[in-house]
């Protein structure tokens, strides 16, 4: 059984992102890589991978990455108005997602609208993929996390009738960062938060996805070093995680950004001030040589 899955989001957040992703495919580095459906370029990118995919030694799965933060909204404008400005791109942040998680007077008119969303951007997907295999999904900035917006999902997923193997769960295991001590000052303080939060968000989430795909379970390893992860401090982290998500009974799902944007493609669509340096990070370099250097096989 295979136990550990390499894999890279944001493929078609840009051209520059998209052919680093197409290069580590090509190399057979990847297990999995997860699609946006709402960027400028995601039809020439998605032709472009269709065009390719009978030449590849290994084809990896392909998820539907959810994205609520970037780019312009698949759902005709009258069913999103409160996800998106008057021109149709979103407006959205995390804050705001988990905040009408909690809100009863706005909860679910906002469902609603992100159910209209999630199933154009699924349909986006199906319209150059095929509905053959099972959907995966996943969501950018792992928003799938947020209770409204796996609400939103699970609901989808029922009406619409879709067979769904995966839905990504962020748990990302805390040991073997602890252990290796060496590294503690390299931890970005901001990225603990979201480990913490997400940790907090996982097991209410997990049960819900598990019911939904018959999937099993799994750890993601992506979210402290979420930014960098390089191989230096992959290299030294590996054995535990690997270890960790033996003794669990877990898949190890390793998450990489191995795509690069540069500053030029940062265009309207790009709303986010602070995810347009992610984008166009050197870190996202270092990711991409980490991918297509270590050996991480099951």
């Amino acid at each position: 059984m295979k136990t550990i899955d390499i894999h890279a989001d944001d493929y078609a957040l840009s051209a520059g992102a998209s052919e680093d992703i197409l290069k580590c495919i090509r190399k057979g580095r990847l297990d999995s890589v997860s699609v946006l459906t709402n960027m400028s370029c995601y039809e020439n990118y998605a032709k472009l991978y269709r065009k390719e995919r009978t030449s590849w030694k290994k084809e990896p799965l392909l998820s539907v990455h959810l994205n609520f933060m970037e780019g312009r909204a698949v759902a005709a404008p009258e069913k999103v108005p409160d996800l998106t400005d008057d021109r149709g791109y979103f407006h959205m942040g995390w804050g705001k997602l988990l905040l009408w998680s909690f809100c009863p007077w706005k909860y679910g008119r906002r469902k609603k609208e992100l159910k209209s969303e999630i199933k154009a951007q699924t349909e986006a997907f199906c319209r150059y993929f095929g509905r053959e295999l099972p959907l995966r999904f996943d969501g950018h900035q792992h928003t799938q996390m947020i209770p409204i917006v796996y609400r939103a999902l699970l609901e989808v997923i029922r009406e619409e009738g879709y067979a769904v193997s995966y839905i990504r769960v962020t748990k990302e295991p805390v040991l073997p960062f602890l252990q290796e001590v060496s590294l503690w000052r390299t931890y970005r303080p901001v990225n603990w938060v979201k480990n913490i939060l997400l940790n907090i968000l996982a097991p209410f989430m997990e049960r819900k996805a598990v019911s939904v795909s018959g999937q099993k379970p799994m750890f993601l390893w992506g979210v402290l070093l979420s930014g960098c992860m390089d191989e230096k401090r992959v290299r030294k982290l590996l054995p535990a995680m690997k270890e960790q998500s033996r003794r669990r009974g877990r898949i190890l799902e390793i998450l990489f950004h191995p795509g690069f944007s540069s500053g030029d493609e940062m265009g309207e669509e790009f709303v986010s001030e602070g995810a347009k340096e992610f984008y166009n990070s050197e870190g996202r370099k270092k990711e991409f040589g980490s991918v297509m250097r270590l050996e991480m096989k099951s």
